[in-house]
């Protein structure tokens, strides 16, 4: 999260991607970094125990998500 954070202080558009396990501990990173309206992505936890097959099915579940938040809502309601 933190990194995230920074990276898009620096100008450079993120999508930052935790497992739900974390999340109340994003949601803590992003108030005591200053923007509590960070937008981030949670996965299903675990992603480690998953097979190449479940990863690329996990990670195309995510992807609308991930377009949405680097290239805009209107982008991707074009698909």
């Amino acid at each position: 999260m933190h990194d995230g954070i920074e990276m898009e202080r620096l100008g450079l558009p993120t999508a930052s991607i935790i497992t739900h396990v974390f999340n109340n501990t994003a949601k803590a990173m992003t108030r005591m970094m200053g923007v509590p309206d960070f937008e981030y992505i949670v996965a299903e936890h675990p992603l480690s125990s998953l097979t190449d097959e479940e990863c690329q099915e996990r990670a195309e579940t995510l992807f609308p998500d991930v377009e949405r938040i680097l290239v805009g809502s209107a982008a991707a309601k074009e698909d």
